[in-house]
């Protein structure tokens, strides 16, 4: 799964929230929400740059859902800031739409890290840490791969500017 399709899955969570609650989400919420559907595939540029194997690990737990709640929470604790649970808490959403998606459309996630089963709308599976991780594959098939997460991070950059500029997404 690519980051505009996570990003526009959470930006449709976060428009049916408004609708259903009859209410705005803060501009740091929505900020968050989006953030959030993202950050799970950060420990991709763990494994690119030290040629480690840790994507879908932690960040892809429902362990990091909780922290993530946590520390933000905590941030805006700090700040004496009355909605910060509502702002943890779209945080905390985000990553979950994340992990909705790569359940829905992949081989599934860890959600009981350090578990190595596999959750997914397909089933239960085991998943081997031995197994070789996309860095491994030809150099054919990681040029395709890198063409399409690059044009799907441009559209998803283009879309989100475009929000801003029409004033739809106030950050």
């Amino acid at each position: 799964m690519f980051a505009f399709t996570h990003l526009i899955f959470a930006w449709l969570v976060g428009k049916g929230y408004e609708k259903i609650g009859k209410k705005e989400l803060p501009r740091t919420a929505w900020f968050l929400l989006l953030f959030g559907s993202l950050i799970s595939d950060a420990d991709f540029l763990i494994d690119w740059t030290l040629r480690t194997e840790v994507h879908r690990t932690l960040t892809h737990s429902l362990l990091f859902v909780f922290i993530g709640f946590a520390i933000i929470c905590g941030i805006f604790y700090v700040r004496k800031n009355p909605e910060r649970k509502i702002i943890a808490g779209a945080f905390a959403l985000g990553i979950c739409t994340h992990l909705f998606l790569d359940m829905f459309l992949s081989q599934g996630v860890p959600l009981f890290w350090p578990s190595l089963w596999h959750f997914s709308f397909q089933g239960i599976g085991y998943y081997d840490p031995a197994t070789p991780s996309f860095l491994n594959l030809g150099y054919e098939h990681l040029r395709r791969a890198m063409k399409i997460a690059i044009v799907d991070m441009a559209l998803g950059t283009a879309w989100i500017l475009w929000l801003v500029w029409r004033r739809k997404v106030k950050f």
